[in-house]
């Protein structure tokens, strides 16, 4: 299944985790039609249409 990159943690090293969590949660209120989760290979907040 076909997945958007949202966000590159690796682009803003001081992010910590807790930054992040709350990205996470800015998407999916941002994007409810979309499944977003965190990809630790692409180091990114990743998304994809949820499947029905």
């Amino acid at each position: 299944m076909v997945k958007d990159i949202l966000f590159r943690w690796d682009e803003h090293p001081q992010m910590t985790m807790e930054e992040l969590k709350r990205k996470v949660e800015q998407f999916k209120e941002e994007h409810p039609e979309m499944d977003i989760f965190i990809d630790g290979d692409e180091r990114a907040i990743c998304g994809r249409p949820q499947e029905q």
